[in-house]
């Protein structure tokens, strides 16, 4: 299973990529597929949240993933 990782923002900076890609041995779960980032991308470690699209939309750590989904990774957003 491949799965296609699009980065932005400070996020981007911080692994030094705009996007990269993932084969995996089986599906797996948006909270899953972040644990295994913040292993390959030690960088990541001191975030505590994403925004996380899969395909064009927002959706929940629990949201299963499937073979050739694009997964895009937001840092929060904050306003005032």
């Amino acid at each position: 299973m491949r799965i296609r990782i699009q980065y932005y923002a400070s996020i981007r900076e911080l692994i030094g990529a705009p996007s990269e890609e993932l084969k995996l041995e089986k599906e797996i779960m948006v909270e899953d597929l972040l644990s295994k980032l913040i292993e390959i991308h030690k960088p990541l470690k001191g975030l505590r949240r994403f925004l996380i699209a899969v395909n064009g939309e927002y959706v929940e750590m629990n949201k299963a993933l499937k073979d050739g989904d694009l997964v895009a990774i937001f840092p929060p957003v904050s306003g005032g």
